[in-house]
């Protein structure tokens, strides 16, 4: 049986014992499990070499976010990761995952078989490589007259071409290589791990279109970045300008804090788009608390400069002390803090 050998580095120990518990209770594989608190110590383990994968969580004594990762990578760059992370971090490895770590768990949501198959896939992933194939490819790796038998499960391709069960591409005298055999691994005697011994070298998949390689294009050119910061000024710029206004009774403020209002009504629905893009290229569209959080405020911030500058519009006294009307104020202001949470939740996002 085929030993794995895994460095978990993870400083909660009912977690780990958990983890250890599930990898011995494994019946297609033997796992060999290296439990380490701090991540200085399992970037020493790593160092020693003889690691097939590491189970990492990034938030640990004495390294915490998105650093963690980066410091495990650049250490062992050859050892696939697997990220461990709750419910609150999810957007963080979503972020290690797109830039280098092989998959992530979340812990709340963890069984044995979904452990075993994701370290599997991320040890034979890191072995094979990234290449598309269309089913049309797919069929010239049939296995016959001595051309490599490709198999694929669940979009992935395995090449299993060394083993004697696939002679000429065949195997159980009914199932050819060179096609998708997801449908009927459903009603195979044996699971879907007995692939997982075999290198994935691709994944099943179209080519992308003309237009998914221009969103692409335009998603590295950052609008989001650019375009996010003109609302959180404008926002806090009306917010100031009004106050001052309201204290000093000076018109040129309340001027000044009604044009910043329709700056900010024009950019936001753009901010927020732009925000709605990076969101589904970048992120791939997987709802977060952060991501969830971030719309939400989205909305709002939408609402209260909208409403604000149509009231402003319709009636120019609105904050002229004799008559102020305290709900307009306060609109107003709580534009500073409905910026400020979309901006630290960015910022957790970029540099967490």
């Amino acid at each position: 049986m085929e030993r794995i050998k895994v460095l978990l580095i993870e400083d909660n120990p009912p977690d780990a014992v958990f983890i250890e518990e599930m990898l011995a209770e494994a019946k297609e594989f033997s796992f060999d499990v290296e439990w380490k608190e701090k991540l200085s110590i399992g970037l020493e383990r790593l160092a020693k070499k003889g690691v097939d994968v590491v189970l990492l969580d990034l938030n640990l004594p004495d390294s915490k976010g998105f650093s963690t990762f980066t410091k495990t990578l650049a250490q062992a760059p050859e050892i696939p990761i697997i990220i461990l992370t709750g419910l609150d971090d999810e957007t963080l490895a979503i972020r290690a995952v797109r830039t280098g770590a092989q998959d992530y768990l979340i812990k709340k949501h963890v069984d044995r078989g979904l452990l075993v198959r994701t370290i599997r896939y991320a040890i034979a992933r890191r072995m094979g490589g990234e290449r598309r194939f269309t089913i049309e490819e797919l069929k010239e790796y049939d296995g016959k007259e001595g051309k490599p038998a490709y198999a694929v499960l669940k979009g992935k391709v395995y090449d299993v071409s060394s083993s004697p069960l696939w002679k000429n591409g065949i195997h159980a005298g009914k199932h050819s290589a060179g096609v998708d055999l997801t449908e009927s691994m459903l009603s195979a005697p044996h699971s879907e791990e007995i692939l997982l011994k075999f290198r994935i070298i691709g994944e099943l998949g179209k080519e992308k279109s003309l237009g998914q390689k221009l969103l692409l294009k335009l998603e590295t050119l950052h609008p989001h970045p650019i375009l996010v910061h003109f609302p959180i000024a404008y926002s806090i710029g009306v917010s100031l300008l009004s106050l001052l206004y309201v204290f000093t009774g000076k018109i040129p403020f309340e001027i000044g804090s009604y044009y910043m209002l329709f700056l900010g009504f024009l950019s936001t629905p753009f901010a927020g788009l732009s925000g709605f893009f990076s969101w589904k290229v970048t992120y791939e569209g997987k709802m977060t608390k952060i991501f969830a959080r971030k719309i939400i405020f989205t909305v709002a911030l939408i609402a209260v400069i909208t409403t604000c500058f149509v009231w402003r519009t319709l009636n120019p006294d609105v904050l002229v002390p004799t008559g102020l009307n305290y709900v307009y104020l306060t609109l107003v202001l709580s534009l500073v803090p409905i910026v400020t949470i979309l901006g630290y939740d960015g910022g957790e996002i970029v540099y967490t």
